[in-house]
């Protein structure tokens, strides 16, 4: 048997190393278990993300307001937040956060930490700054009983080994808090998916897994970068793009991209989301229609 044959029957993953965490073998009823929503998805009705181009917020959110919001209006109870939409780390303020979570019946799947760190600086005083404040939103984070933290490795000019060297202190870390760590191909050092892949298994083994994000690759070798890092994912970013008057997605073929996801052998959860540098004055709840039917018509 090819090796690459024994991987795909092996649930995509390099089992002498990785192992799927139980979160992403979930208990299937339906498709709905295996797909969550991102708050980066909404971000327009965020105060903290809302674009100059809309002067005002129509029907404003917060991230209180998310987990039943999310349940009523598309039935997902897997949440992905985003660091930006929080307003406050103090503890009164994150209990709050779980007890939402929790009285609407949701789970807390992950946190996109998106904020003032570089975990491959040269720089050993910026890259300590950088671990401290990495640690304190992973104490946020388990404080909310998260299943994942998603951290960046390092800007795109960084060292690969100072990046290895965090990463590794980071799982460490991530690890004794309960939280699995996540690292995505998110427009840093980790672009480059042989570097993210030796990243991710220099700070292993165990307990760290890619967050493979549909758009984030340049449409020019987008399908070979993703089909490297899809074996070794904890949970997937399904985000679109651009959208056309007729609400068809026009950037990339997002159900090929389903497809590859499932080949690979994944069986976990898919986050999906929307993001686009150009401003698009659209129905982001009709977008999350669209995601939500193109995912489960494709698993």
């Amino acid at each position: 048997m090819q090796r690459r044959t024994f991987l795909l029957q092996s649930s995509g993953l390099l089992l002498s190393v990785w192992m799927l965490p139980a979160f992403a073998r979930p208990l299937i009823r339906n498709k709905m278990d295996r797909i969550g929503m991102g708050t980066v998805l909404m971000r327009y009705r965020f105060k903290q993300t809302k674009p100059k181009e809309l002067p005002t917020i129509k029907d404003e959110l917060t991230l209180p307001d998310v987990p039943q919001y999310y349940r009523d209006r598309f039935g997902v109870s897997k949440l992905e937040y985003w660091s930006n939409h929080f307003e406050s780390l103090e503890p009164g303020y994150l209990e709050l956060l779980k007890s939402k979570i929790k009285a609407s019946g949701s789970q807390l799947v992950n946190v996109q930490v998106d904020s003032d760190y570089d975990l491959a600086s040269a720089n050993e005083t910026e890259r300590e700054r950088s671990l401290q404040h990495v640690k304190g939103w992973i104490d946020a984070v388990a404080l909310l009983g998260a299943q994942c933290v998603r951290i960046n490795p390092g800007h795109a000019n960084g060292s690969v080994e100072k990046s290895i060297a965090s990463m590794k202190e980071v799982n460490h870390y991530a690890k004794s808090k309960g939280l699995i760590l996540l690292t995505e191909n998110h427009f840093g050092i980790e672009m480059n998916p042989d570097i993210h892949l030796q990243i991710v298994k220099a700070a292993g083994p165990g307990n760290i897994y890619t967050l493979p994000d549909f758009g984030n690759y340049p449409k020019t070798g987008m399908f070979a970068s993703l089909e490297k890092i899809l074996p070794y994912a904890g949970l997937i970013s399904a985000k679109a793009m651009n959208f056309n008057s007729n609400m068809e997605h026009v950037s990339y073929d997002f159900d090929r991209c389903v497809k590859m996801t499932e080949k690979a052998g994944f069986k976990g959860v898919y986050s999906v989301e929307q993001w686009s540098p150009d401003f698009q004055d659209i129905d982001y709840a009709k977008v999350g229609d669209w995601l939500i039917q193109h995912v489960a018509a494709n698993i």
